[in-house]
């Protein structure tokens, strides 16, 4: 890669060039492909593991019930369907009973996949409890499986008794959802939405939160190691006498964008080719599986590019302030102190952004969500996944893009004065006041 035009694109190919030339981005990006190859079938493998019928190997089923409800048959035959070769058997062993022994003592040594269920009221409420032998094949995980199905078929046993139809039980167990309704002087009725996230959802930004954390701590950990080296090597006073300090900050921050941004495309789309390939060989879509459909129907490209696009800002944004950090730090073992700010800085936007979506998950839209897909700090942890999601409308995302930038635009500058001020600077590390003193020089 080569640029003849002096300024920030000699540094940015300089820059770009010896980072992807580096054997510590090439080897973190051939791991993190490696992973993105395997993780879908791993993937595919574990949650196809979990519904693997053919291992099952409960035999028998010993019911003792206190309350009347439960019905062998339907148990039976519930799991039946579920993949069980289960015969079910009522007992009379009371957990409290020699009987019980005896069965207990049978289990453990003539019918060792046989498992018994107590079913009991005498202390209020309903209770289950599933024993089996340690003797047996089968495994904890099959056992809880087992018992759901139990829990499932008591559960319809119980308002079968009481006459509850199909239809009755599906109306009892539907979410209810509440809507305030208010009128107007004139009477007219104004309906008022319920524009809460689901739990998903703020799960789903919770996670691209942190992920938009780590990739901008990273990117300004290496652009503030970068400015630091060069200024305790003296590198620094040579680059001044052809290329100005704005050029040098805008072009190790955008070659560093381009690095990252390269190596994020990069395993989206062998993911995306290991989902495809794992699909089609086991017929089911990972990703399809993982992500709630309502978070998978509003997923598409022009989503998708938009919060990449604040994921970069996000970096540029992130990586001008850890380089300003750089330049107030004269030697390496200061480096720590130096990036305070940065750090303080990520921190408050990172709790910004989970406080607001705390927010949209109680309240749906209010005020303190808007105020942090606007403010520069949290905007860009945020705004990915409420672009993703679909609660961040068209002007939500301009006025968000518009003050990031302008934010960005300034900071350059300010950077860029005190880099400048500060490039033969070797004593002790430069206060916020000094710097604002400084850059109005």
């Amino acid at each position: 890669m080569r640029c003849r035009r002096a300024g920030w694109r000699d540094v940015f190919c300089f820059t770009l060039t010896q980072t992807l030339k580096s054997k510590a981005f090439i080897g973190s990006f051939v791991i993190m492909v490696i992973l993105a190859l395997v993780a879908s079938p791993v993937m595919n493998m574990i949650m196809s593991g979990e519904k693997e019928n053919e291992n099952y190997t409960i035999e028998k089923l010993y019911v003792y019930d206190e309350t009347g409800f439960f019905i062998p048959e339907d148990a039976g035959a519930k799991l039946s369907a579920e993949g069980w070769s289960t015969s079910v058997v009522k007992s009379d062993a009371a957990r409290d009973s020699e009987a019980y022994e005896q069965l207990s003592a049978s289990i453990d040594e003539q019918e060792s996949n046989a498992v018994m269920l107590f079913i009991t009221a005498s202390e209020g409420p309903v209770s289950m409890f599933l024993e089996y032998s340690g003797n047996g094949e089968m495994s904890a995980t099959e056992v809880n499986a087992f018992e759901a199905v139990l829990y499932e078929a008591f559960e319809e046993a119980r308002y079968q008794a009481i006459g509850v139809t199909k239809e009755q039980q599906e109306i009892l167990a539907a979410e209810v959802v509440v809507n305030i309704a208010h009128a107007d002087l004139q009477g007219n009725v104004e309906l008022e939405e319920d524009t809460s996230i689901s739990d998903f959802e703020y799960w789903f930004l919770y996670a691209l939160l942190f992920i938009g954390m780590m990739i901008c701590m990273m990117v300004g950990s290496q652009v503030a190691n970068a400015i630091i080296v060069e200024k305790s090597s003296k590198v620094v006073e040579y680059l001044l006498t052809s290329v100005k300090p704005l050029a040098i900050i805008v072009g190790k921050v955008l070659a560093m964008l381009c690095a990252v941004m390269t190596e994020i495309v990069g395993l989206i789309a062998v993911f995306a080719v290991s989902n495809k390939i794992s699909g089609q060989s086991s017929g089911e879509n990972v990703l399809a599986k993982l992500i709630s459909p309502e978070v998978l129907s509003k997923l598409n490209p022009v989503n998708i590019v938009l919060g990449l696009l604040f994921v970069a800002l996000g970096m540029i944004f992130y990586a001008t302030l850890a380089g300003l950090a750089g330049a107030t730090v004269s030697r390496m073992e200061e480096a720590g102190e130096g990036l305070l700010l940065f750090t303080l800085s990520s921190l408050v936007g990172v709790y910004i952004g989970i406080g607001a979506a705390s927010s949209l998950l109680g309240t749906g839209d209010n005020a303190f969500a808007i105020f942090a897909m606007l403010f520069p700090l949290s905007s860009p942890f945020l705004m990915p996944g409420a672009i993703l999601i679909g609660k961040a409308g068209v002007g939500m995302i301009l006025g968000s893009f518009a003050l990031l930038l302008v934010l960005i635009a300034l900071l350059f500058l300010f950077v860029a004065r005190v880099y400048e001020a500060l490039i033969v600077y070797n004593g002790n590390r430069i206060g916020l006041k000094q710097l604002f003193m400084m850059s109005r020089r």
